[in-house]
């Protein structure tokens, strides 16, 4: 008989959070029994999620307050709170879970500085008993002894995908431009930018010190090669998906044929992760409402653009959270993902 393992979602009103819990419902080994939110405390929790407006999963579940947690202990947390708010309640969350996967910004940098700029609400350090990995399934390997584990933001997973491979095999060195657009849900159900804002419009969202670009620059600790990376954001006129293009120069005496290779064989076994080739490129449509992404890459002479599209709610957030906690609890990866379809067509 397989094992079912007791979940818990912090933030569970919000875009991520009601999409994790969307996933989860459909898990054949995750049981979501407890979900906070504190303007919604007391209301049933599939009446406030329009995706189950016409089926209900579990119709007697009501929305907690964080600081209730302490009444059980949980398998599994999944932390969709904004920033700075999960490290008021990591040490009481801790203590009654044992294992935390956080979706926020928090506790994703070690250093001071950028904690400072972009997440100033973080601490210096965590309690003791918390033990912290910062976790690109894709990429890194499972901590067993990480009780705290730390996902990417979406643009950043997303720029690391069209970014690692060339990194790893030391084909690139020096400027790497990074351009990110994002749909209007990266924003959160706070956004003060209205739909007349964002509807028929493109523009940049921000450069130079977005919080995702120190993500990004984490490329640097794969190679003895100097990189200085730029990222910029721009924003996309759609609800959902992440379209990242990086531009990055070849090393002398590196050629196309070692990019395609560099890619084919980092992605040749990720069940999430597809390496296009034959002039395929990445698109919004193929990869919206599922948690894939695809990657792609163009060389001209010693110029190389890397692509990469991806679900900023799944792939980015959700999507990549349920499937971290698939590897950690040695389930099959598509384990609660695998019933998720792309977007329609045309």
């Amino acid at each position: 008989m397989n094992t079912v393992y007791t979940a818990a979602i912090l933030g569970g009103s919000g875009f991520v959070g009601g999409e994790v819990y969307r996933l989860l419902s459909t898990h054949p080994q995750i049981d979501v029994q407890f979900v906070s939110s504190e303007s919604k405390k007391g209301l049933p929790v599939e009446r406030q999620m329009r995706s189950f407006r016409r089926h209900s999963h579990k119709p007697g579940l009501k929305f907690s307050s964080i600081s209730d947690i302490k009444d059980n202990h949980y398998d599994l947390v999944f932390s969709c709170l904004p920033n700075g708010k999960l490290p008021q309640m990591v040490s009481l969350v801790s203590e009654h879970c044992t294992r935390l996967f956080n979706l926020s910004g928090d506790y994703r940098f070690d250093e001071e500085a950028i904690n400072a700029v972009h997440y100033p609400a973080t601490p210096g350090s965590l309690p003791p008993q918390v033990v912290s990995q910062y976790f690109v399934p894709e990429f890194t390997t499972p901590d067993p002894a990480a009780t705290l584990i730390n996902l990417p933001g979406c643009m950043a997973v997303a720029s690391l995908y069209a970014l690692w491979p060339l990194v790893s095999k030391q084909l690139v060195a020096g400027n790497i431009i990074v351009d990110a657009k994002t749909g209007s849900s990266g924003a959160g159900k706070s956004s003060a930018e209205t739909h007349a804002e964002r509807s028929h419009n493109f523009r940049l969202h921000k450069a130079f010190n977005h919080r995702h670009g120190p993500e990004v620059t984490k490329l640097q600790q794969l190679t003895a090669d100097p990189l200085d990376i730029t990222f910029a954001a721009f924003s996309l006129d759609t609800a959902r998906g992440i379209y990242v293009s990086a531009y990055s120069t070849l090393k002398p005496g590196c050629t196309a044929a070692d990019v395609r290779q560099a890619f084919f064989s980092h992605y040749q076994q990720t069940p999430f992760v597809h390496y296009l080739k034959n002039g395929q490129v990445p698109m919004l449509k193929t990869v919206c409402g599922t948690n894939h992404a695809e990657v792609a890459t163009l060389v001209e002479g010693d110029k190389c653009l890397s692509l990469c599209s991806l679900d900023n709610l799944l792939k980015g957030a959700a999507g990549q959270a349920v499937q971290a906690a698939n590897l950690w609890l040695g389930l099959e990866s598509f384990a609660g993902l695998d019933h998720l379809n792309e977007a329609g067509w045309p």
